[in-house]
């Protein structure tokens, strides 16, 4: 147990499927209070979609089943509601104000509510409605027109949702910054309530701005000059596994020519940038690929490492957990016969540091979260007979 910067801190956590349950999934590894509020009956879809995501996004939360559409539901939400500090909802634009639990309803009863709604595109514009996935908001955001194979058409080949928790991130640092806000002005005066409208479309443009700016600086280059890479890319070794280098600072450059013998490129004078060499490409990479073919992975990891080379193995998720940076680290707490899984990567902000997921049943909680509201065991059963709950 450790330092818990969140420990006070109550949060209601109507979100579904990633980016909204991967952010309160931190904020509860940080010690805030989580309880995950789902459909009466059939929970949230990523259960059935995938049951293990599912677990490690929120096995340490709460779990309370409500049927919102229902009176005695939407009474019960609004009960919590108004005990907690943050409320994170996922719905599409206009659902929420439908099922009456609006930001605007919210803080009538919880005035210094703090409101994160998280969607596509925001809570107004053309787009507002649109249903939309990670490579939707990739393609509006930019990201697809410079992805795969810089001589080729746009591409999607990102392996996770980079859209979603690019949300998440942006939706944990607004909360946070709004709880601070609210800490900074409690003393002297009644804290206003906030709304946060994150864009998970927006977050991702946010991430392409430094690409941006790269672009525009050079003159708007087509994709294959922009994206083109010389000494920077994954390299086939002879024993069929991959490695990554990445070398983009001349000191490295050079480093790299002397450990393969490329004394020709390291006096040509025409390579000393990384844009000239980016642009040489066709010269570089094809060497490069010959040469890191000729020796196993394991080699080119310690003769690049110790000539100070930036390289790196490429793992696969059979591996990764016996890298030994990670083990050095401790990064996979777990062991052989039981695998527990970070939550959070700073090891001074997490509150449990055992990592264990509680069994993520659906409702597993009605009874401890609805008896404080002061309903008894009875009432509780009426209501899950009348599938409220």
């Amino acid at each position: 147990m450790t330092y818990a910067p969140l420990k006070n801190i109550r949060v209601l956590d109507c979100s579904t499927l990633i980016p909204g349950p991967y952010c309160t999934m931190m904020m509860a590894e940080m010690g805030a209070e989580v309880i995950k509020v789902e459909r009466a009956v059939t929970g949230d879809g990523m259960r059935v979609a995938i049951p293990g995501c599912f677990d490690y996004l929120n096995g340490n939360k709460s779990f309370v089943t409500l049927n919102l559409k229902d009176k005695k539901g939407l009474s019960l939400f609004m009960k919590i509601a108004e005990q907690v500090d943050v409320i994170v909802e996922g719905f599409r634009p206009g659902i929420a104000k439908r099922l009456g639990i609006d930001f605007d309803s919210v803080k009538k009863i919880n005035p210094s509510i703090i409101y994160c709604a998280i969607s596509g595109y925001g809570q107004s514009g053309p787009y507002t409605n649109m249903p939309s996935h990670d490579i939707n908001f990739q393609g509006l955001a930019g990201l697809l027109s410079i992805s795969g194979n810089p001589d080729a058409e746009p591409e999607f080949p990102d392996g996770f949702q980079v859209a979603d928790l690019s949300a998440s991130m942006f939706a944990l640092a607004s909360i946070l910054a709004a709880l601070n806000g609210k800490a900074s002005r409690i003393e002297t005066e009644t804290p206003d309530p906030v709304y946060l409208d994150i864009s998970i479309s927006e977050t991702m443009a946010m991430l392409m701005m430094p690409r941006y700016f790269e672009y525009t600086s050079r003159n708007n280059p087509p994709k294959s000059n922009f994206m083109g890479r010389g000494p920077y890319g994954v390299f086939e070794t002879q024993d069929k596994k991959y490695i990554t280098i990445g070398v983009v600072e001349n000191n490295f450059w050079l480093n790299l020519c002397n450990v393969l013998g490329f004394d020709d490129l390291t006096s040509d004078k025409s390579l000393n940038t990384w844009l000239s060499r980016n642009q040489a490409r066709e010269k570089i990479v094809p060497r490069l690929k010959e040469a890191i073919k000729k020796q196993d992975s394991e080699y080119w990891l310690k003769v690049f490492t110790e000539a100070d080379v930036p390289v790196a193995p490429i793992n696969d998720f059979e591996n990764w957990m016996d890298n030994p940076q990670f083990k050095y680290r401790k990064f996979f707490p777990g062991t052989a016969d039981k695998k527990t899984f970070r939550r959070f990567p700073v090891d001074n902000l997490i509150f449990d540091d055992t990592n264990e997921s509680v069994k993520a049943e659906l409702g597993k909680d009605n009874i401890k979260i609805l008896s404080k509201l002061g309903l008894s065991k009875e009432e509780i059963d009426i209501l899950k007979k009348e599938k409220t709950i």
